[in-house]
């Protein structure tokens, strides 16, 4: 589908706005107001999801000209029945958006429209996606149409699919900002001008490169997937926020990967005692010894007593072949 200057035009100018308004709430009711003018929508949701589990969340949603009754039905009973979800396509196309007449092209007969979309939501067509950026899933969009005011064409998806990215990553950097990621408590944190020269490095950012220029660190931009960087045994998610105006620094943030709750499922598949697990889960994370000994109050010499038990139970030879392991990747001979 080929746009047009003017839309093209609207589309930046609505990336303004998204990126320049201060809280998700707001940003999403200006979004649904420039998209009505711009391509006609009638009425729009959004609907945050949870990052680990990937379940619509019933706190936090946002609606734009319907009800709230509407959308707590949606929530509470109707969702599995919406064409987005029985099909899959929220799970599998990201930022992509789709008409649920083409998911479902039988929808009018269907109990999801005949007793939900058109008596309760008052809207029949619908554009819907997934909203992720560098692996985070922040929530899913919906924007509708009235019966009356016919379907959403190829140039309203075009549009729509131009927007998402800048909608997830908005939604997400609020996330992180409000979170305390870069607070550096627990992350590392590198902040960079728009030369991409590092001015900001934090010691734990410092311990993850191991000498190494900031830049080797990938960035994952306004993509969807996730982006890793390897660090000796211990691999760190990368998330990365702009900063400044058009001429942008970045702050990069490194979170160790797997996180807490991960790493914790995937010692449980190994016959391993708990404390043989936090001992295990700090191997992991790349602490010496002597470093594990302190965060446990207990000598090193308990600590290699442990070890020696973890590489028999793993069948492991060495600190690399454990974490590899309980990675789940091979290590570099």
């Amino acid at each position: 589908m080929v746009l047009s200057g003017n839309d093209y035009k609207n589309i930046l100018e609505t990336i303004d706005i998204i990126y320049s308004v201060p809280n998700t709430g707001t940003m999403f009711h200006a979004l649904s107001e420039r998209l009505r003018k711009f391509i006609g929508v009638y009425s729009a949701i959004f609907v945050p999801v949870d990052a680990r589990t990937g379940a619509m969340l019933f706190g936090g949603y946002e609606i734009y000209n319907n009800s709230e009754g509407a959308m707590l039905a949606y929530l509470a009973h109707y969702a599995p029945q919406d064409p987005f979800v029985s099909c899959g396509w929220f799970r599998d196309h990201p930022n992509e958006v789709a008409r649920n007449t083409d998911l479902h092209p039988k929808l009018i007969g269907t109990e999801f429209a005949r007793d939900f979309l058109m008596p309760l939501a008052s809207v029949f067509y619908v554009l819907a996606s997934t909203l992720r950026v560098q692996g985070d899933v922040v929530g899913i969009l919906g924007i509708h149409r009235q019966k009356c005011d016919g379907n959403f064409s190829g140039r309203h998806k075009a549009i729509v699919n131009c927007l998402l990215p800048h909608v997830a990553m908005s939604i997400r950097n609020r996330e992180l900002m409000s979170g305390g990621a870069l607070l550096g408590d627990t992350h590392g944190v590198i902040m960079t001008d728009e030369e991409g020269r590092p001015c900001f490095i934090n010691t734990i950012a410092q311990r993850v490169l191991r000498g190494r220029a900031s830049r080797s660190v990938p960035d994952p931009g306004l993509g969807s997937k996730a982006a890793f960087f390897r660090s000796g045994p211990c691999i760190y998610r990368v998330r990365t926020v702009p900063i400044g105006g058009k001429k942008r620094g970045r702050f990069i943030i490194l979170e160790q990967h797997p996180p807490e709750h991960k790493m914790s499922a995937r010692l449980d598949g190994f016959t391993l005692s708990d404390r043989e697990k936090e001992v295990a889960a700090l191997v992991v994370r790349g602490h010496s010894n002597r470093e594990i000994a302190e965060r446990l109050f207990i000598s090193e010499m308990t600590v290699k007593d442990h070890l020696k038990s973890i590489f028999g139970k793993l069948e492991v030879r060495r600190r690399g072949e454990l974490a590899a392991k309980v990675l789940g990747f091979t290590p570099r001979n």
